[in-house]
């Protein structure tokens, strides 16, 4: 947004000097005021579509296949190999009652970003959709 911004503060410039050069009746300060409301507009209405946007972002990005998580938690020993989990970021941390029922082969396979097994806790890094996969291996742990 830093770009843009000095953008619009050059185009409220121009437009300034424009409204006091081209009217005849025009004060400086009437141009300045209208150079503040420019630019307090256009920063609004750059902000609220930047929220719509990263809104709309995160709704698509955030769905995550029931099957992987299935196919995860095969992978990691089943649902009774779980003991908990937690999500950060873009990382979720499984926490592992056994990590010799870890089947690497089938992790490898699921095509996730990476994971690796430090003590009882497996970290796998996601991305933004994190939490919506943390958040289902919690639905069928129950």
């Amino acid at each position: 947004m830093g770009r843009r911004m000095i953008y619009h503060a050059v185009f409220a410039v121009i437009l300034a000097f424009a409204y006091y050069a081209f009217l005849d009746g025009a004060l400086m300060t009437e141009a300045i005021v209208f150079a503040i409301i420019y630019l307090v507009f256009s920063i609004l209405f750059d902000f609220i579509l930047e929220k719509i946007r990263s809104k709309k972002n995160k709704t698509q990005i955030r769905t995550v296949d029931h099957t992987k998580v299935e196919a995860f938690i095969e992978a990691v020993g089943g649902a009774e190999n779980i003991t908990g989990t937690d999500s950060e970021s873009s990382r979720v941390k499984v926490f592992i009652a056994d990590a010799d029922l870890i089947d690497q082969d089938k992790l490898k396979e699921l095509a996730l970003d990476g994971a690796y097994l430090a003590g009882n806790q497996l970290q796998i890094t996601m991305g933004v959709s994190s939490d919506d996969f943390a958040h289902q291996i919690r639905e069928v742990l129950g």
